[in-house]
């Protein structure tokens, strides 16, 4: 097994190696004997515990959540907000079901990084757009829909020149995969306690 191949991203947890294939959209595991020889292989590297693949190199300003952002639990109601939370969701769906993920997530980097200023603080129109997204899952169900809506999200708020990154955690045992938006160290689409359940494996 090549761990460096192209478009590969993996996390060891709890002795198993876990991977990505970015360009598939998918997970997957070892057998038993192949996974041993794989962390045999890993003693006599340093990269140990966690691989992304050269194509999505872990940005160097992303650091493990701490914190959930308080704009989860904005009270006020703005319907335009909350519909174009709705709108911009589907269009993700739309060309997840077109595109391969390695494309959306590239086009998705480039207007992060094109349009959003890295301020220390999300901005006001930001922090409406974060209450927006979470008042449209009691419209429309989040379940199952985790990768598109943080895309959606992280896409609205460079819109507004708010600098996010995009992670794509795994669980074992047994498996799970969760996807969710950070602003430094706060969490915006999800509570701090539901991510650290997972261990990121992708950092878009």
């Amino acid at each position: 097994m090549d761990l460096n191949r192209q478009g590969l991203a993996w996390r060891v947890l709890d002795g198993q190696l876990i991977f990505l294939d970015v360009f598939n959209d998918r997970y997957f595991r070892l057998s038993d004997e192949d996974n041993r020889m794989c962390l045999e292989q890993l003693e006599r590297s340093p990269e140990k515990v966690w691989r992304q693949p050269a194509d999505f190199p872990r940005p160097a300003d992303w650091i493990a959540p701490k914190l959930t952002s308080p704009a989860i639990h904005q009270k006020t109601f703005r319907l335009a907000g909350v519909a174009r939370a709705l709108w911009t969701q589907r269009r993700v769906e739309a060309r997840l079901s077109k595109h391969s993920l390695p494309l959306v997530l590239s086009q998705l980097r480039g207007v992060v990084e094109r349009k959003s200023s890295g301020d220390a603080e999300i901005s006001e129109e930001g922090l409406n757009c974060i209450g927006a997204f979470e008042q449209a899952r009691l419209l429309r169900t989040a379940a199952d829909r985790c990768l598109s809506r943080s895309i959606a999200l992280a896409a609205c708020l460079a819109a507004h020149g708010d600098r996010t990154r995009i992670v794509l955690g795994v669980h074992s045992p047994p498996f799970a995969a969760h996807c969710w938006v950070q602003h430094g160290d706060t969490v915006l689409n999800d509570s701090v306690e539901e991510v650290l359940r997972y261990q990121p494996i992708l950092v878009v």
